[in-house]
């Protein structure tokens, strides 16, 4: 079977079948692309709400949050639930608060700066889902592996554990700087894990989607 190649027009075309995002998302996509603030797009977007809905999800946990924009998709996917997310960027963070308030889930969303590894060690919670927003960000393999362990201690079995960037703009496939390796690793992992079954999603630059077992 043929592979179809995701122009940019293919691009458009998929990104105009998601639903018109509210204000507050319409501003944050604007306020993404003048200040180059990294964020999934409205198509990811719309994945991560539909992933955490199907699954019944409440209790979320974000590893990394930016300015809130996926943060807001999983929330509204919860349909009243939680979100717990990690940003060391205190600016950011400050925006992220805003930004949820501005949204109505400003008693939701606890936005925590600090490192999310050093902060997961400590948590003392249980989740229904967990997105990793940072697999560019790891600085080795072997931290990678131990934010893994941690996000899997926390999930309960039926939970979702997601991460973007699996695909890191085809690097995976010939592995040649840190980040790269990093993502690689963490692909093999979650898809070798004993706990978990899983696919990675080839939609922008890849979504590794996994399901703890029961």
């Amino acid at each position: 079977m043929r592979t179809v190649e995701v122009t940019d027009k293919l691009q458009e075309y998929l990104d105009a079948l998601v639903p018109k995002r509210d204000p507050v998302l319409a501003r944050m996509e604007e306020e993404a692309h003048h200040e180059n603030i990294p964020i999934v797009d409205p198509h990811e977007g719309q994945l991560l709400y539909l992933l955490v809905k199907i699954a019944g999800a409440k209790r979320i946990l974000e590893l990394g949050t930016a300015t809130g924009y996926s943060g807001l998709w999983l929330l509204r996917g919860t349909e009243g639930g939680t979100l717990t997310t990690y940003e060391t960027d205190h600016d950011r963070a400050a925006r992220a608060r805003a930004n949820f308030a501005e949204a109505g889930f400003g008693k939701q969303a606890l936005v925590l700066e600090e490192n999310a590894k050093d902060g997961l060690e400590k948590l003392q919670a249980r989740f229904d889902a967990c997105f990793i927003d940072l697999l560019n960000s790891f600085r080795s393999e072997e931290i990678t592996r131990r934010v893994v362990e941690l996000c899997l201690e926390r999930l309960d079995p039926g939970a979702l554990l997601m991460a973007d960037n699996a695909l890191r703009q085809g690097e995976v496939v010939h592995p040649d700087n840190q980040q790269a390796k990093n993502v690689a690793f963490y692909n093999s992992l979650v898809a070798t894990h004993p706990r978990l079954e899983s696919v990675v999603i080839p939609i922008r630059d890849g979504v590794s989607v996994a399901r703890v077992r029961n």
